[in-house]
């Protein structure tokens, strides 16, 4: 299991490399006015927030930067009051932490923000918007695929699509980063219960349904973390979980079947899910 983590953890940190396109370097000498940026307006917030993580993702920095205590208060203040308000800001603050979670000497700093809470709302939220963007698309669908639809209906539909296209991709970089936070605050099982009482299975089994192999291979490596117990597989097994994974199974990915067949072999310890 910790093998396949890694190996999507090195994919995650690539493409969020390649995300950053800015030719602005970051200086761990400049942190203070990267700060700074976290008390201005939007665009100077996701450009001092994507510097800082220009340098988190730097492993030999974060004693440095974990040292630093306003780092910590302003970033979960930004998150907590401007998380809805720029997909590109909450991913670039989440990666931050993200890159903390996975010492666990921060975990208790992170718990002490409230990180995890923060991140399973942005999970929530992010479930919604695309449920409804997606109810959206396929109403204009309906509209533009009629015999009588008007080229403006058809330009509409197109418009949604390419939004819809454009909010996915970002989504699906933001679900990875959230639920890869998650899955390292979860080491201490006491966490672990507190995210499963706020509704993480529901959420996880959602998440099963996006068409994106990583965060698919996260998902079902959460899932099997958490079918270890029995009020979890009951709860996996009232929101169909062996129908989805089935779904999910015949596929081009080997370690994602590989992952699923291990969930599946826990859930058939238990008799009423044969």
């Amino acid at each position: 299991g910790a093998d396949v983590l890694e190996d999507s953890s090195r994919k995650l940190r690539e493409q969020m490399k390649d995300l950053d396109m800015s030719s602005e370097q970051a200086a761990l000498g400049e942190l203070d006015s990267y700060l700074e940026a976290l008390y201005e307006d939007l665009p100077a917030k996701v450009r001092g927030t994507r510097l800082i993580l220009q340098l988190a993702r730097t492993p030999d920095n974060l004693l440095e930067l974990g040292s630093n205590e306003s780092l910590f208060l302003a970033l979960a203040r930004v998150l907590r009051d401007d998380w809805k308000k720029s997909i590109d800001l909450t991913t670039n603050i989440i990666y931050v932490f993200f890159c903390f979670s996975t010492f666990s000497i921060f975990h208790r700093e992170l718990s002490q923000h409230k990180i995890g809470s923060t991140c399973m709302a942005v999970v929530e939220h992010e479930i919604k918007r695309h449920k409804s963007l997606l109810e959206d698309l396929g109403n204009k669908r309906k509209s533009a695929k009629s015999e009588s639809a008007s080229s403006a209906a058809k330009k509409e539909y197109e418009k949604l699509r390419k939004r819809y296209q454009q909010l996915v991709k970002k989504q699906e970089t933001l679900l990875r980063v959230a639920l890869y936070l998650l899955l390292n605050l979860a080491e201490d099982i006491h966490v672990e219960q507190k995210m499963r009482n706020k509704g993480l299975v529901p959420q996880l089994l959602v998440l099963l349904e996006r068409d994106n192999r990583e965060l698919q291979i996260l998902v079902v490596s959460f899932l099997k973390k958490l079918s270890i117990f029995l009020q979890n597989k009951d709860e996996m097994a009232a929101g169909g979980v062996v129908k989805k994974l089935l779904k999910v199974i015949p596929c081009d990915s080997e370690i994602l079947v590989n992952v699923a067949l291990r969930l599946l072999l826990n859930l058939t310890f238990d008799p009423n899910l044969r």
